[in-house]
């Protein structure tokens, strides 16, 4: 996801070497609001209004800009179209124009609700690949010095009784952390030995156990004993509908009518096409959309989706109203591919009703970016 997201920055705006690099002083400089950057969005993020303040006190126009923005909860697409308007990328600008885009990138990032740490990456990287390792070190050094170390805290349940089995399948366990994605992968966890958990921040990558940890230090703060249980049960439901390798019984025996059922395995294209569909909306369209849904509804949508578009997702519905929706995932049995793409089907079909107008007169086109339409048309055709 990183790297898709630099390519889409070169392609629109060009590579550091297109746009000039930047000085060693001026880069110091940037580099040091970057990282204060990181720091205000991470102290910032139940109250984005207080970020009006920062940007008062901020003196480059891209990152007064930038933290204007974000206060003002404005949408990515917007957001692109204000570094635009700003005059900041005009020609007369050459000399400033890599510390713009990387606040452009920064800024699109949190807009889109991408983790703080992977937005940092991004605007870093564009400072080029030596000083993208350094501030990799930087953040895994602050992260570990931020960051309380994690204690012994064991919730009883079905995930801590099969954790030691389920890290037998390493593969099958990265999916279902995937799928289940980070917010209720890290509160599943939280109820687990500090021995395994450590095993699963293995299996995640270095930025992505950097994330977990902090998540599973948060989900410890606020959850009682129940609510991790309840994350439990539902990311060993997802574990479990995980198909895995029939054996050599299983294959002799699978001569009836079962032996020919759908799979359950996640369809790729689609997950990607709903996952895009969910980043692309505007927030209030989509929180909109989400109001019309039912929590089973909202459940299966779940399955559709990328883990990095779960974290928007639920951050757009109230705390209560997302322990309903785990517990409806907790009951639900498998589905097949063609029961996903209904699911997925039925949510386009509900964000296009919130697009559209109640006064909608026939043959009016609806304002939709061009984007997402293209999105929404080829999911409701698919078959």
């Amino acid at each position: 996801m990183l790297i898709e997201r630099l390519a889409q920055m070169y392609v629109h705006w060009g590579s550091p070497a297109q746009t000039g690099e930047l000085g060693r002083r001026k880069k110091d400089q940037a580099v040091s609001a970057v990282h204060q950057f990181l720091d205000v969005i991470e102290s910032t993020a139940e109250d984005r209004k207080t970020l009006f303040t920062q940007s008062q006190q901020s003196r480059r126009k891209a990152t007064k800009l930038a933290y204007l923005l974000l206060a003002s909860e404005t949408e990515p697409e917007a957001i692109h179209d204000a570094f635009l308007r700003s005059g900041l990328l005009s020609t007369g600008q050459r000399s400033n124009k890599p510390e713009v885009l990387l606040w452009l990138a920064g800024t699109e990032a949190i807009a889109r609700g991408i983790h703080p740490y992977i937005a940092f990456l991004i605007m870093s990287s564009y400072f080029g690949l030596e000083t993208a390792e350094e501030e990799l070190r930087w953040l895994q050094e602050r992260a570990r010095a931020s960051s309380s170390t994690l204690e012994e805290y064991i919730v009883p349940g079905d995930l801590t009784d099969s954790i030691e089995e389920a890290l037998k399948e390493p593969a099958r366990l990265q999916r279902t952390i995937r799928i289940a994605g980070m917010p209720l992968s890290a509160s599943a966890f939280a109820g687990c030995s500090v021995y395994y958990i450590e095993k699963i921040l293995t299996l995640v990558g270095p930025i992505g156990a950097l994330i977990l940890t902090q998540m599973i230090l948060s989900a410890r703060k606020r959850l009682v004993s129940d609510e991790i249980s309840t994350a439990q049960q539902a990311f060993v439901d997802l574990f479990t509908q995980e198909e895995t390798e029939p054996t050599a019984q299983e294959e002799e025996a699978g001569v009836g009518e079962e032996a020919f059922e759908e799979p359950n395995l996640p369809d790729p294209e689609l997950m990607h096409t709903t996952t895009n569909i969910v980043m692309e909306a505007e927030a209030k369209i989509l929180k909109s959309t989400l109001s019309s849904m039912s929590d089973g509804e909202i459940a299966s949508l779940l399955r559709c989706l990328e883990a990095i578009a779960h974290e928007r997702l639920l951050n757009l519905i109230s705390q209560g109203r997302q322990k309903r929706v785990l517990a409806v995932i907790q009951k639900t049995e498998n589905v097949t591919s063609g029961q996903m793409l209904r699911d997925a089907q039925l949510f386009a079909q509900k964000l296009l009703a919130a697009y559209a107008p109640k006064n909608l007169r026939p043959g009016t086109t609806l304002s939709i970016p061009e984007k997402l339409r293209g999105l929404i048309s080829y999911l409701l055709s698919r078959e």
